[in-house]
């Protein structure tokens, strides 16, 4: 087979297994609100406690994104990827025998682990196979969340009908052991060559030198220390590109609303009256939603930052409009069509924002990767405040309207910060 046709070939083999990875990423989460009123019950905690056990869950996979930057260029992509089909399916597993509060977080970190630990590693080695049009591979993998979203909520609800919610949580983590044999399809591109990996201390502490064009040298053993942990946290890559601030910002408010959308929209639609499986179906339609807008990012191939920033914008406002409205509907009908809405607009700045950060890191190699760890912690620490925040409100008044309009005011300001542009911008 010759060089091309074999790129072209473990190419699609890597959208495949980003996709499965995705579906089970995001899909996974929405699940997670299924079980809110029955961990409710059978735990005896609050809703609070149960919305910030599962922000965790969804929270601490994003937090690490500097540890997974560093993952990323000195372990393999197929190696990760199997170790993620590992411990998410022990996550699972380990959470359908929780006693308590306490035994459910640590349950759900290991989960949390395990759809963490190859996140910059799949977006990397997108990356190496598509890196002219990277809005391609960004929006089919990312498909896989919109699918997993619409999938796995009432599969969810069936196996808790049908087996029970113990037994639904182990068959979700025997599902889960699947991105093993995903992981284990990855290889590299042909194009990439040993030369362009750092693969010791020594060059990690030569390269942060080499980034440190001001007083801070890298002279002694304190001095690469401090350099590496600035290097992890992108303090350079901020450094060098102010706006990336405000982006992250923006993302970080973005994913509040889309975390506390995602867990608590099933709880909602059951505390309105509705059925459970009728309120599970609201996550199906919030997943379709979702599909549809990252199906329509396919006819927005890479372009310049001023037209993803515009993207990223506008769905926002959407979404911040669709957040506002939930209180003001009580038919089913028009929930669900929120629902469909909210997806599209909450769901579809996923791969937007990725590729925003591709046009503000032109330059190849760790930066990128950095700075897509520093993308993923700001989605982490947006995750993490959500269920605290919009569980808390409830706990206290009963009710999710004020959490939701909270959500749609974070929402519009993101989009307002999303305005900033680079000083000089030739994107």
């Amino acid at each position: 087979m010759e060089h091309s046709e074999l790129k072209s070939v473990r190419g699609w083999i890597v959208i495949a297994s980003s996709f499965l990875f995705t579906f089970f990423q995001l899909g996974s989460f929405k699940a997670l609100g299924v079980f809110v009123p029955k961990f409710q019950e059978q735990l005896s905690i609050g809703v609070g406690a149960i919305g910030s056990i599962i922000s965790f869950c969804g929270a601490f996979r994003f937090i690490i994104g500097p540890v997974q930057s560093r993952l990323a260029n000195v372990v393999s992509a197929r190696v990760l990827a199997m170790v993620s089909g590992i411990l998410t399916g022990l996550g699972y597993i380990c959470s359908a025998f929780s006693t308590s509060g306490i035994t459910l977080a640590l349950s759900m970190g290991l989960l949390s682990l395990g759809l963490g630990v190859p996140m910059v590693a799949y977006i990397k080695i997108g990356r190496q196979y598509f890196n002219v049009n990277f809005t391609l591979y960004s929006s089919i993998t990312f498909t896989g969340g919109a699918v997993g979203m619409m999938i796995l909520p009432p599969l969810s609800e069936f196996f808790i009908q049908t087996y029970g919610t113990q037994m639904a949580l182990i068959l979700l983590g025997a599902l889960s052991f699947n991105l093993c044999v995903g992981g284990a399809l990855l290889k590299p591109s042909p194009d990439e060559t040993l030369t362009s990996r750092p693969t010791s201390r020594k060059n990690y502490e030569q390269l942060d030198s080499d980034r440190n064009d001001t007083s801070l040298a890298t002279s002694g053993h304190i001095e690469a220390i401090l350099n590496t942990i600035l290097s992890w946290f992108g303090v350079y890559a901020m450094r060098k590109r102010p706006v990336l601030f405000a982006y992250y910002l923006a993302f970080l408010l973005w994913n509040i609303s889309l975390a506390g959308w995602i867990i608590f929209l099933v709880p909602y639609t059951i505390g309105l009256g509705f059925p459970a499986q009728q309120a599970s179906f609201m996550s199906t339609l919030g997943g379709v939603g979702t599909l549809v807008g990252r199906i329509i990012m396919f006819a927005f191939p890479d372009q310049t930052l001023n037209s993803h920033r515009l993207q990223f914008m506008m769905l926002s406002i959407g979404g911040a409009a669709s957040i506002f409205l939930y209180p003001f509907v009580n038919a089913y009908w028009l929930f669900a069509t929120l629902s469909f809405f909210a997806g599209l607009f909450l769901g579809t700045p996923v791969p937007v924002a990725m590729v925003m950060i591709k046009f503000v890191v032109a330059d190849e190699g760790e930066d990128f990767a950095e700075a897509t760890g520093l993308l993923h912690t700001s989605y982490g620490i947006g995750t993490l405040v959500a269920g605290p925040i919009v569980g808390s409100i409830y706990d206290i008044t009963g009710s999710y309207h004020i959490g939701f309009f909270i959500m749609a005011v974070l929402e519009a300001l993101a989009a307002i910060l999303a305005i900033a542009k680079p000083k000089a911008d030739t994107c």
